[in-house]
C-alpha cells in the first residue's frame, strides 16, 4: 500500500470520527453551535480529500504494482 492510500485512509477515518463524534457524542451538547459546525464541516473536509485521494492516479513516476510482477519477473 502506498503512501497515499495510507493517508487517504487516515483522513477518512477522521471524517468517520468526526460525524460520529458530531450525532452521538453528550460533549456536544455543551459545545456552540458554531464548534458543532467546525466539527462537521472539518469532517467533511477530511472526506473529501481522502475520496480524492484514494481515486488519485499514482504519480508518472510510480509503477503501479501488480501481482503478476511478483511471479513473473
Amino acid at each position: 500500500m502506498n503512501r497515499q492510500r495510507v493517508l487517504a485512509v487516515l483522513l477518512l477515518l477522521i471524517a468517520f470520527l468526526a460525524l460520529v463524534a458530531s450525532r452521538t457524542f453528550p460533549f456536544t451538547d455543551d459545545l456552540s453551535g458554531l464548534a458543532e459546525f467546525a466539527i462537521a464541516l472539518g469532517g467533511a473536509a477530511c472526506g473529501l480529500a481522502g475520496v480524492w485521494l484514494w481515486l488519485r492516479p499514482a504519480p508518472a513516476g510510480e509503477a503501479p504494482s501488480t501481482t503478476d510482477e511478483a511471479e513473473n519477473p
